[in-house]
């Protein structure tokens, strides 16, 4: 008898495959002698859409909410086929029992039974666990398969979140549709999270930023500055005036040994936020470039954690991992590697770590060539982080001389290194610098006051929002609230938060403006019609925390949901009571080809496009879009208007390009390039009889 391994994605299956010795393809599995491993394509079944249902085919608003007596799953359609294999596979009469290798978490689980379910299977069900896809980690896993009902809890947490937002967020979009006859939708972590950006805003906007006065001194050619600010200008010159011929003497001089330690290990939104920072890149980039590191590359370990911290079996597994870093770091991998006894003790904690530990390398050595310059970056950051918490804690010296003058505390310091530590990775932020003084009385070399202004909260970042979602307590007032925020790490999850935001760019609700995250008068629209619970971060805080208690078996998945649909009504009845009014400002004054409907005018990432603003019409023109051709005089990215021959390139210098000239050259560059006929010509003719590169091309089939 043989046992079908379920994956969630080929590339996984392929390496589990290899490891298992199951080696003949068959259209959609690899089989061997005792395994089948076989993959999914991400979820292949799904909830069914109101649609789909009898008595929800032509609903209206007074019909709302769609409450289904029964939750149906549907096969998507795009990939039917191999739904269908595996349907076809856990059904063989040899098959005896399916291995589930999903992603080890609650969607990763939802795909599997999902999919059995649909299939109807009965055979036994065991779990592969495992954290990154390594030959060793596979082995290991295998020989460590648990039973597949201590995952059951993790399905119905599964099913209880799909449920959930299908039934608030399906039912209040549909309801804000149909009532204000405009595209909108909301979600129990969308929203909030509109709210978050719209409160920032409001606080930016309602900010009135006030003097206030800084004071600094020179005494021998080292500037001491005040703690104490003076908001009153009379005041602050008074000061400056009054003591500035003054003798001084160092009321305390102090001198203590500090320590410093590094950043904890990564999880997925500290990265994402470090690489929006460093180098741009929104947080669905960040969780692309490292997934391509787990799943391709096979450096990284798995991506989508809220971990920062490792468990105790993974100690043995550190020195293998220092082995497969190379590049910028061998030094410092040999020097660990020769100490042998490294300092785990800042990122071992088992009580921290619950589907999956933090973001490390893995045993395999990077292959650097085929890297991308993104990959590399995002692979170094990680690396970095990891050597620097099994290094030891930075140690310095600190001296500060401080003294009074009319009860204003002047202090300066300076840092003197004992111990390089963790920061022998970053030398260039270490200032090596120790002052002293032959005497304790000195006089001023001045002292002066500098003016500044309170300045206000900074827009947020694609960066900032993903760690926001993740800690937003200040927009909680509620202690409890907060505690459950910090339990379940705040709204969404790591897997679903750069979704999220890419969703809320697509849909018209968030813009950026030089980084700078804003909302849209549709969003802001929105949040004024929405009911009040669905706009705070405390809802979706609850909700996680009661999942999650579903997943440990403490909570019943019917119970959850009955409070589920109780609230879906509520938020209905509020929908319907509103006497809110809902007006595009975006309108431009041309009608749809297809319906009638003016047509919305939207910009999005660079790309500006007319749409229908019937939200049943799916009609849009882009009206230009910015390329990635480069201007010949200033070599920066063109943007292009309108469509076929005519079209036209632009540049923001005035440079302007017609698509027939872009077209022309392209083919010229075409014919710079030896084609594979070309290829043929050349090895066929006489004068190449005795040359050494025939002799060499000679084997080679050229079609």
């Amino acid at each position: 008898m043989k046992s079908v391994v379920l994956c969630e994605k080929p590339s996984v299956a392929r390496d589990i495959a290899r490891n298992l010795g199951a080696k003949n393809n068959k259209n959609g599995c690899l089989e061997g002698d005792k395994y089948i491993v076989t993959w999914a394509l991400g979820h292949l079944v799904t909830l069914q859409t109101p649609d789909k249902y009898k008595e929800f085919s032509n609903v209206s608003l007074e019909n709302l909410p769609m409450i289904p007596k029964y939750m149906k799953t549907e096969i998507i359609k795009k990939t039917f086929k191999q739904y269908k294999i595996i349907e076809t596979t856990v059904n063989r009469k040899d098959v005896n029992e399916v291995i589930i290798a999903t992603d080890a978490g609650r969607e990763g689980e939802l795909v599997a039974r999902y999919i059995l379910e649909k299939a109807n299977c009965k055979k036994k069900v065991k779990r592969l666990w495992i954290s990154s896809v390594t030959d060793k980690a596979i082995k290991d896993g295998f020989k460590n398969l648990k039973a597949g009902d201590d995952y059951l809890g993790l399905y119905y947490s599964g099913v209880a979140r799909a449920n959930a937002d299908w039934l608030v967020g399906i039912n209040a979009s549909r309801a804000l549709t149909l009532k204000y006859n405009a595209s909108l939708n909301c979600g129990r972590v969308q929203t909030p999270t509109l709210q978050m950006v719209f409160e920032r805003e409001e606080k930016i906007k309602n900010f009135k930023p006030r003097e206030y006065y800084t004071f600094e001194a020179v005494v021998d050619g080292i500037r001491f500055n005040c703690g104490e600010s003076e908001y009153n200008f009379a005041k602050a010159e008074k000061f400056v005036s009054d003591n500035k011929n003054k003798t001084i003497n160092f009321d305390k001089v102090e001198v203590k040994i500090k320590t410093s330690i590094p950043k904890p290990l990564y999880n997925l939104t500290d990265i994402q936020q470090v690489a929006s920072t460093l180098f741009g890149l929104s947080p669905k980039q960040t969780l692309n470039i490292i997934q391509r590191l787990y799943e391709s590359h096979k450096v990284l370990t798995y991506p989508r954690t809220d971990s920062r911290y490792l468990t105790t079996d993974m100690k043995n597994t550190l020195a293998d991992r220092l082995r497969a870093i190379g590049g910028d770091y061998k030094e410092i991998t040999a020097k660990l590697l020769r100490e042998k006894d490294f300092n785990t003790k800042r990122i071992i904690n088992n009580s921290k770590v619950s589907d999956h530990h933090a973001i490390i390398p893995t045993e395999q050595k990077p292959n650097y060539m085929s890297l991308s310059d993104t990959e590399l970056k995002i692979y170094n950051l990680v690396v970095k982080r990891f050597l620097e918490n099994l290094l030891p804690d930075y140690k310095y010296e600190e001296t500060s001389y401080s003294f009074k003058l009319d009860n204003k505390v002047f202090t300066a310091k300076s840092a003197k290194v004992i111990q390089l530590g963790f920061k022998e990775l970053s030398r260039s932020e270490i200032e090596d610098k120790k002052i002293s003084f032959s005497t304790k009385e000195f006089s001023l070399d001045s002292l002066q006051y500098n003016k500044k202004q309170t300045t206000p909260p900074s827009y947020y970042t694609e960066g900032s929002l993903i760690y926001a979602m993740e800690n937003p307590f200040e927009f909680v007032d509620d202690d409890n609230e907060r505690k459950i925020l910090k339990q379940t790490n705040g709204i969404g999850t790591v897997a679903t938060r750069a979704d999220i935001l890419e969703k809320l760019f697509t849909n018209d609700y968030l813009v950026l403006d030089n980084g700078r995250i804003k909302t849209t008068n549709k969003a802001k629209q929105l949040l004024n019609l929405v009911p009040k619970n669905l706009k705070s971060p405390s809802l979706t805080a609850t909700w996680e925390k009661q999942l999650d208690n579903i997943a440990k078996n403490k909570l019943s998945k019917d119970k959850f949901l009955k409070d589920i649909k109780d609230y879906t009504r509520e938020c209905i009845l509020e929908i319907k009571d509103s006497q809110d009014k809902f007006k595009h400002d975006n309108i431009s004054g041309k009608k749809c080809e297809e319906c009638g409907s003016y047509m919305l005018e939207v910009d999005k990432k660079g790309t500006k496009m007319l749409k229908c603003s019937s939200p049943t019409c799916r009609n849009r023109k882009v009206i230009s879009r910015l390329t990635n051709l480069r201007c010949d005089n200033c070599h920066k990215k063109m943007t292009l208007f309108g469509s076929g021959e005519n079209s036209t390139y632009r540049c923001v210098c005035g440079n302007s390009l017609k698509q027939k000239e872009v077209d022309k050259r392209i083919k010229n560059n075409k014919k710079d390039k030896a084609s594979r006929v070309d290829m043929k010509k050349y090895m066929k003719q006489e004068s190449l009889e005795n040359n050494a590169l025939r002799d060499k091309l000679l084997g080679l089939k050229l079609k």
